[in-house]
């Protein structure tokens, strides 16, 4: 359900933007690494960040909330929101705050991740996805190699931060870059998205022997 806002027409990429003073002419891009002290964001996360923000980029920044647990297990050790917000304000970056990662999905043109499961949710929107090769990442949080191999097919692979920010220069040059295979691989993994939670209020009602309501427009 919490995906259904990706593709039923109630957010709005521009709306998400400028309500909160972002210029929505500007292209943007969203960061979103996992967690664990083996993810990206530990080996090139404020590199990657700074050459993005040169680049000419506005760079959103969505950490997991297992990356602001200071654990050496959960973070490697490191306070990133006080390393990423004097960062980000250097240039036109923003460190979301919300837990929802949904209207920033809508906002950004482009994703970055390594492997969390939000590249797999962006493929609704039918953007371009970089992915960061970590195979330290994989070994380390023991990611199932089915996993890495979907991801794979359906993104653009980068391995340090100069060659991310390359391939976010063509992948806004030329969007359409691999949607065929995103496009294909969404249908395989989500079913009949924007509606699956008229699908589960149907069947709580249904639980309770209550006739379900009229689906809300």
């Amino acid at each position: 359900p919490k995906s259904d806002c990706l593709v039923n027409g109630t957010l709005n990429r521009d709306t998400v933007l400028a309500s909160h003073g972002m210029d929505p002419a500007k292209p943007t891009v969203l960061y979103a690494p996992t967690w664990t002290r083996f993810s990206s964001l530990n080996a090139m996360g404020e590199d990657l960040v700074r050459g993005l923000m040169a680049a000419g980029y506005r760079v959103l920044v969505k950490l997991h909330d297992n990356s602001l647990d200071r654990s050496v297990t959960n973070s490697g050790g490191i306070d990133w929101v006080a390393r990423l917000e004097p960062l980000l304000a250097q240039g036109d970056g923003y460190l979301i705050r919300a837990s929802d990662a949904s209207p920033w999905l809508v906002a950004s043109d482009v994703l970055i991740t390594d492997h969390s499961s939000i590249g797999f949710e962006y493929l609704l929107l039918d953007r371009p996805l970089i992915r960061i090769a970590m195979p330290e990442l994989i070994t380390g949080a023991h990611i199932g190699r089915e996993y890495v191999e979907l991801m794979a097919h359906v993104s653009t692979t980068a391995t340090d931060a100069d060659a991310v920010v390359a391939a976010v220069d063509r992948a806004l040059a030329d969007p359409s870059h691999l949607s065929d295979a995103r496009r294909a691989l969404a249908q395989e993994l989500f079913h009949a998205p924007g509606k699956a939670t008229d699908r589960a209020i149907e069947e709580l009602y249904a639980l309770m022997e209550l006739d379900s309501p009229a689906p809300i427009n």
